[in-house]
C-alpha cells in the first residue's frame, strides 16, 4: 500500500470514528414532565394526574409515588400506579386528617430510568366541605326514647363556612314538629360542649376524620339527648369524579337520642315557583300509628296537571285533578292496590327554603280519614324530598317524588312495557311478621314481559338466610300507562323461607324506579336504578374514594345502628378507611356513639354486577369499639355488593345472619 493510499484509508476511518461518534453523544437523554397539581386537595378527594416521557425508546412509561413530610401518615392511592406516557392515573387523597402543617409531595418517575423522575409543589390536604347555598337534608332511622320510627326533613343555609339558618319537619309516633333552625353563632364550634347550631369537619379538634359534623339547634324540648332541641350529624362527603365541587353527603345522626341514615344535598339555585304542570312518581315509608307502630309504604304517581279556570282564565296552578294520579299502600300488611286520589292541590313554596305542602284527598282513605298533607323541601324542579304532616288514618310518614319524563309511542303519552325494559338494581328495607327485613335484588326485565335475576333477603330468621345471591324463579310484569310496574310473586328459585314478593316498581323515566312491596306477609321500600354496564362489570369498577353509608341491627336484637364515612377500593380486590357509628342498644349500657373506626373490606368481582366480599369494622356485637374488651376481635362480615355502574355505586347487603345491614356506596 503506498504512502497516499494509507493517509487516506486513515483519513476515511477517522472521519466514520467521528460520524460514530457524533450520533451517539447526539442521542437525547430520557426526560419526563409532570403536568401541573394543584397545591390543595381536598380529604378523600380524586384528581386525575399526567406525566410525560420523552426519548424512551424502551416506552417503560411512568410509576407514581407519594410521600407525606413528616413521614409516616398515609399519603394517598394511585389508580393505576403506572401509566404509559401522557396517560393519567387518577390519585385519591388520604381520608384522614394529617398532622398539622404536615404536607404530601407526588412524583412522577420514569419506569426505565429511575433516576429521571420529577415531583410536584408541596401538597395541603384540607377537610371536605360543602360550598355555599342551600342545602335539604333528610334522614330515618329510630328514635332513642319513643322506641320507634322517625323522619326529620328540612333545609339549611350555608354562607361562609357557617349554617345562617334553616327549617325542619320532624315526625314520630307523637306526630309531626315543624321548627325553625337557629343561625351558627361565632365560636359554636369551639365550645367544649356544643350546644348551638354549626358545622365543622373536627369539633373541639378531637375527632380527626374528614367527616363533616352537623350541629342543628332546633328549640324544640321534645328533640335531642338532652331535651335542648339539638340535633347532631356525622356526614361523608360524596367524592368527586369529575373534579366538580361536592354538593352531597351521606349523613347519620350521631347523638344518644336517636340514629338514622340519609343525605343532604344541593338545592337547585333554580326552582319554579311550584311544581307542574308534571307528574312525580312518588314512595313514603314509616309507621301507623293507630296500628301500635306497625310498618307503612305508600307509593304511587301525583299528575299536577294546572286545571283550565272555570271561567276562560290562565290554568290554575298546583291543582291535581286525580287524572293519572293513583297510590298503592301497604299498612301493616294490609294492601290497597290501585287507589284513587280525588282532587287535590300542591301549594307555592316558600321563597326562602323551597317548602310546600301536597293535600292529597282520597275515596281510598279509611272511613273518616280527613287528606294526607306532606311537607315537601325542593331539591330541584325534579325531585321533592317529602314528610307527612297530618292525616287521621295515623300515619308518619317521609319519603321522595320524582318528576316523571313520561314517553311517548306512536304519538301517544304513556309508558309501555317496552319503557320497563332495563335491568334495574334494587335495595328495600321495612319489616316482616319476624320485625325487621332488608334485601336487594338484581331485576332484569325483557321485552316478553320476563322478569330474571338474583335476590338476596333477610329478617335474621334462619328460614330467611337464602342462597347468596339465589336466581329468582320466572316471573312476569305488566306496566300501566302512568309508570307503574307490576311484578307477582318474586322468589329465589330454591323459594328459601317459602315467601313470594309482589313488587311494584315507579318510573319516573330517567332511569330511577321507586320500589314498594304489596303483601300480605311484609312491608318494604325503596329504591330501583337501571344497572349501565351490565354483563361487563370487572374488579376496576369498583375502584377510587366513595361514602359509604350503612344501617341495620345488630345480631343480638338489641337496636338499630347507622354508621358513615369515606372509604377508598383499590379496584382489584380491597377497600379501606373509617366510619363514624351511632348505635342504639336499648339493653345496657345504652345508646353508644364511636367516632374514627377503622372500617376495611374485601370483594371479588363478578361480570354480572353482583361482588361477594366482606366488611370488617361495622360488626357491632363482635368488635372492640362497640362491644368492649370482651370482643376478640372485629368479625368481617359477608356482604353481596349489587353495583348500579361502573364507577362502583353500589347496594350492599349482608348474608351471613350475623346482623342485619344494609348499605350505600356512592359517588358525587
Amino acid at each position: 500500500m503506498t504512502l497516499r493510499k494509507s493517509i487516506l484509508l486513515l483519513t476515511a476511518l477517522a472521519t466514520i470514528a467521528t460520524l460514530v461518534g457524533c450520533s451517539s453523544s447526539s442521542t437525547p437523554p430520557i426526560t419526563l414532565t409532570l403536568n401541573s397539581v394543584p397545591t390543595s386537595l381536598t380529604l378523600n378527594s380524586q384528581t386525575a394526574l399526567v406525566a410525560s416521557v420523552d426519548n424512551d425508546k424502551a416506552n417503560g412509561g411512568v410509576v407514581w409515588t407519594c410521600a407525606t413530610t413528616p413521614s409516616g401518615p398515609p399519603c394517598g392511592t394511585f389508580n393505576p400506579s403506572t401509566t404509559k406516557s401522557g396517560a393519567s392515573t387518577t390519585y385519591t387523597a388520604p381520608s384522614v386528617l394529617l398532622p398539622a402543617n404536615a404536607t404530601i409531595t407526588i412524583t412522577a418517575t420514569s419506569a426505565t430510568n429511575s433516576a429521571i423522575s420529577q415531583s410536584s409543589q408541596p401538597i395541603t390536604i384540607v377537610p371536605a366541605s360543602l360550598a355555599d347555598g342551600n342545602y335539604v337534608f333528610s334522614v330515618s332511622g329510630w328514635s332513642y326514647n319513643d322506641v320507634s320510627p322517625y323522619s326529620v326533613t328540612g333545609v339549611i343555609t350555608i354562607a361562609g363556612g357557617v349554617i345562617t339558618g334553616g327549617e325542619q319537619d320532624y315526625v314520630d309516633i307523637y306526630g309531626p314538629l315543624q321548627d325553625t333552625i337557629s343561625a351558627q353563632p361565632a365560636g359554636a364550634c369551639t365550645a367544649t360542649t356544643i350546644v348551638a347550631t354549626c358545622i365543622t369537619t373536627s369539633p373541639n379538634g378531637t375527632l380527626g376524620d374528614s367527616n363533616l359534623y352537623i350541629y342543628l339547634q332546633t328549640g324544640d324540648d321534645a328533640l335531642g339527648p338532652l331535651g335542648n332541641g339539638l340535633e347532631t350529624f356525622s356526614g361523608s362527603v360524596f367524592p368527586s369524579i369529575d373534579g366538580s365541587a361536592a354538593g352531597k353527603a351521606s349523613i347519620a345522626e350521631f347523638d344518644a337520642s336517636a340514629t338514622g341514615s340519609g343525605r343532604v344535598e344541593l338545592q337547585s339555585a333554580t326552582l319554579t315557583a311550584t311544581p307542574g304542570p308534571a307528574s312525580y312518581a312518588f314512595l313514603l315509608r314509616g309507621l301507623d300509628e293507630l296500628q301500635n307502630g306497625a310498618p307503612m309504604a305508600v307509593g304511587g304517581i301525583i299528575n299536577i296537571d294546572d286545571l283550565a279556570s272555570t271561567s276562560g282564565g290562565p290554568p290554575t296552578v298546583g291543582t291535581i285533578s286525580g287524572a293519572g294520579s293513583i297510590f298503592d299502600a301497604n299498612d301493616a300488611f294490609n294492601v290497597t292496590q290501585g287507589g284513587k286520589f280525588l282532587a287535590s292541590n300542591v301549594s307555592t313554596p316558600d321563597p326562602v327554603f323551597g317548602r310546600l305542602t301536597f293535600t292529597m284527598n282520597s275515596a281510598d282513605f279509611p272511613p273518616g280519614a280527613t287528606p294526607l298533607v306532606l311537607a315537601g323541601y325542593l331539591v330541584s324542579n325534579s325531585k321533592i324530598q317529602l314528610v307527612e304532616t297530618a292525616d287521621s288514618f295515623g300515619g308518619a310518614l317521609s319519603g321522595v317524588a320524582l318528576a316523571q319524563t313520561v314517553p311517548s309511542t306512536n304519538g301517544v303519552k304513556g309508558f309501555v312495557a317496552a319503557n320497563a325494559v332495563a335491568t334495574y338494581v334494587i335495595g328495600m328495607q321495612g319489616e316482616d311478621t319476624n320485625y325487621f327485613l332488608q334485601s336487594a335484588s338484581q331485576l332484569t326485565l325483557a321485552s316478553a314481559g320476563t322478569v330474571s335475576g338474583f335476590l338476596d333477603y333477610s329478617d335474621l330468621s334462619p328460614t330467611l338466610q337464602a342462597a347468596s345471591p339465589d336466581p329468582i324463579a320466572a316471573a312476569a310484569f305488566t306496566v300501566d300507562t302512568t309508570g307503574r310496574v307490576t311484578i307477582l310473586d318474586l322468589n329465589d328459585s330454591a323459594n328459601e323461607g317459602g315467601v313470594a314478593y309482589n313488587v311494584q316498581l315507579y318510573l319516573d323515566g330517567n332511569g330511577n324506579a321507586l320500589a314498594l312491596t304489596l303483601d300480605g306477609g311484609d312491608v318494604q321500600s325503596g329504591l330501583g336504578v337501571v344497572q349501565s354496564g351490565a354483563s361487563s362489570m370487572s374488579a376496576s369498577s369498583f375502584a377510587g374514594a366513595y361514602a359509604m353509608s350503612v344501617t341495620g341491627v345488630d345480631g343480638d336484637g338489641d337496636g338499630p345502628f347507622d354508621s358513615v364515612g369515606p372509604v377508598v377500593a383499590d379496584g382489584a380486590a380491597t377497600f379501606a378507611g373509617f366510619s363514624d357509628t351511632n348505635w342504639l342498644d336499648f339493653s345496657s349500657p345504652g345508646p353508644l356513639t364511636v367516632a374514627n373506626n377503622s372500617v376495611s373490606g374485601t370483594f371479588s368481582s363478578n361480570s354480572n354486577g353482583i361482588f361477594s366480599g366482606t366488611i370488617t369494622g361495622i360488626d357491632i356485637v363482635n368488635c372492640p369499639a362497640f362491644s368492649g374488651a370482651d370482643a376478640p376481635g372485629c368479625t368481617p362480615d359477608v356482604f353481596n355488593f349489587y353495583l348500579a355502574d361502573q364507577s362502583g355505586e353500589s347496594v350492599a347487603i349482608e348474608t351471613d345472619g350475623m346482623q342485619l345491614t344494609f348499605g350505600y356506596f356512592a359517588q358525587e
